[in-house]
């Protein structure tokens, strides 16, 4: 059966690397957005679509969970023994 998790389990539980790496890249993107603000000539639809892409990206990151236990239920694999 599935744990179901709560908002604050899953903000504070373990994250796969994948999802880590996520999370670096799409606070980068939201940093070179941020640092484009500061160059004259750049579209602010740019902008703006990379800041949100780059937090929307870290933030949906956050919420994976490293899977604890098995796939397989275990009592499939006793009675096969």
């Amino acid at each position: 059966m599935e744990k179901k998790f709560s908002f604050f389990d899953r903000i504070t539980s373990d994250t796969p690397t994948f999802f880590k790496r996520a999370q670096t890249f799409g606070l980068g993107l939201a940093a070179l957005g941020t640092a484009l603000t500061q160059v004259h000539g750049v579209p602010s639809n740019l902008i703006t679509g990379t800041i949100s892409a780059g937090t929307a990206i870290a933030a949906i990151a956050q919420f994976a969970v490293k899977q604890c236990e098995p796939l397989k239920d275990q009592s499939d694999d006793e009675t096969k023994q």
